[in-house]
């Protein structure tokens, strides 16, 4: 089957939705010791970049079906 652009573009996010979950595994490893108030801003815009991107990945999917 042929790539869309739309599949390589929900692959691209999806990429990315991995690379941030790691960053937020690292930081909440992390936060057992002592956080500081960048590493909550970080955990918190990490967490909002996640939610973004899990929805932009909904949404890929919903376009998708409907181009089937």
């Amino acid at each position: 089957m042929k790539e869309t652009p739309l599949m390589i573009y929900k692959k691209v996010l999806e990429n990315r939705l991995a690379r941030k979950k790691e960053e937020l595994t690292e930081i909440e490893s992390q936060a057992e010791g002592l956080a500081t108030a960048v590493d909550k801003r970080k955990f918190i815009e990490l967490k909002a970049a996640v939610n973004e991107l899990e929805i932009c990945i909904d949404m890929a999917d919903a376009m998708a079906k409907m181009e089937e």
